[in-house]
């Protein structure tokens, strides 16, 4: 029997909805983000501005949505900085491999700006997943609730 309580954290907000929302969250902020990002870098909408803009907003955006992903996980089994830093490494490595692969793929060598979009895209990107996060993590200080003993 699972005890609905212990699913949340008096002081971490760590529903699954809250991860859902964080995430959708995430897609409204970093949308037109890139967008913008890419026209300035492409100076102005074209073809292969929309191309860098949805590579980037789309990378960026999975990265976030994994970096938020192991943070709720890691403070749902009461390990919220394991899961910080696991979320780093999705945070940091999935822009980082982007910005070293898709400039040498064949059909994106035209694409004018993605690399600099990306890295554009992933400060917005990174700002916003950060403050998503530290609500997922308990403050310091504050016990972790544990799931309640039977004692027989």
């Amino acid at each position: 029997m699972v005890d609905r309580q212990t699913l949340r954290s008096p002081d971490a907000n760590v529903s699954i909805a809250s991860l859902v929302g964080s995430c959708a969250a995430l897609a409204l902020v970093i949308a037109p983000a890139s967008l913008l990002v890419a026209a300035v870098c492409n100076q102005g909408l074209s073809a292969s501005a929309l191309v860098s803009a949805g590579l980037s907003g789309g990378v960026c955006w999975l990265a976030a949505t994994l970096a938020l992903t192991a943070t709720f996980l890691g403070t749902r089994f009461h390990a919220p900085v394991q899961g910080m830093l696991a979320g780093m490494f999705f945070r940091m490595g999935l822009p980082l491999a982007a910005v070293l692969a898709l400039p040498q793929l064949e059909g994106l060598r035209e694409v004018r700006g993605i690399t600099t979009t990306i890295l554009g895209v992933y400060l917005i990107a990174l700002v916003i997943e950060t403050c998503l996060a530290l609500r997922m993590v308990p403050r310091p200080g504050t016990p972790m609730q544990m799931a309640p003993q039977r004692c027989e």
